[in-house]
């Protein structure tokens, strides 16, 4: 598999920093589309229309359809059932407004997460994102932790916020504010490889890897970001309210094993 073998060169421990690199870039550009099963194609190609394939050991973190199952912090003192709900067809709908987060009640270190977004046709698209390894206390409606971006042209984009470590290898995509404000605190980030959205109204998969302090981000099946300087500890993942309608699906989780084991 795809992950695997990325798994196996960021995890080199006998090498310098930059070979590491080196050796996942080899990875990422010498790998035939027909050899990656999980659908990642190296930056620059053309996205990949086929829907995500669920595989037996992953966690489907929408299956029960009740918003029971999640933890929330929403502004205004909202009730998750006003902003979060679930339509016919069996997607999450969130209507963006106020701002806030759902997430889940488990906590999640090192996996591979699969969701898919949407815009609703006829609705400006506008700001969302997916946070992972949520921790600490509450601090606004942006939580410690990371935000893999779905603000509308930036999806692949990279946040770390209030103090979260993060760094990257290519410093003309990264950005690091200090002290930064009382809704981000210290930010930093690093700003995707190229852009993969597929057009308004169209689903659109993101592919997560997060294992030890890796980050992996695909967006319909071209790898748009990456790091191996993410600080590295278990928290819930979450989905965004930040603006407008946004629609998700298929969320998918598979726990990994630690990098070193």
């Amino acid at each position: 598999m795809f992950f695997t073998i990325v798994k196996k060169a960021i995890s080199m421990k006998k090498v310098s920093t930059l070979l590491a690199v080196c050796a996942v870039v080899c990875v990422l550009t010498t790998i035939s589309s027909a050899q990656r099963p999980g659908g990642f194609r190296q930056a620059g190609n053309v996205p990949m229309p086929q829907d995500p394939v669920k595989t037996d050991d992953a966690i489907d973190l929408l299956a029960s359809k009740n918003l029971d199952d999640w933890d929330f912090l929403l502004l205004d003192g909202v009730k998750k059932e006003d902003v979060f709900s679930f339509t016919d067809e069996g997607s999450l709908y969130c209507t963006g407004q106020p701002f806030g987060y759902l997430c889940t009640k488990e906590k999640y270190r090192d996996f591979k997460l699969t969701v898919q977004w949407r815009w609703p046709e006829g609705v400006e698209p506008t700001n969302s994102g997916v946070f992972l390894r949520i921790n600490g206390d509450s601090q606004g409606f942006l939580p410690r932790g990371f935000e893999a971006q779905l603000q509308h042209g930036n999806a692949g984009d990279l946040w770390a916020f209030h103090g979260m470590g993060l760094a990257g290898y290519d410093k003309a995509r990264f950005t690091h504010n200090a002290p930064g404000n009382d809704v981000t605190g210290e930010i930093r980030g690093i700003k995707k490889l190229v852009a993969a959205e597929r057009p308004l109204g169209r689903w659109n998969t993101y592919e997560i890897l997060c294992q030890g302090g890796t980050i992996v981000l695909s967006v319909n099946g071209t790898i748009v970001n990456w790091t191996q300087d993410a600080e590295d500890l278990a928290g819930p993942v979450g989905l965004q309210s930040e603006g407008g309608p946004i629609e998700f699906r298929n969320m998918w989780l598979t726990p990994l094993p630690r990098a070193n084991d």
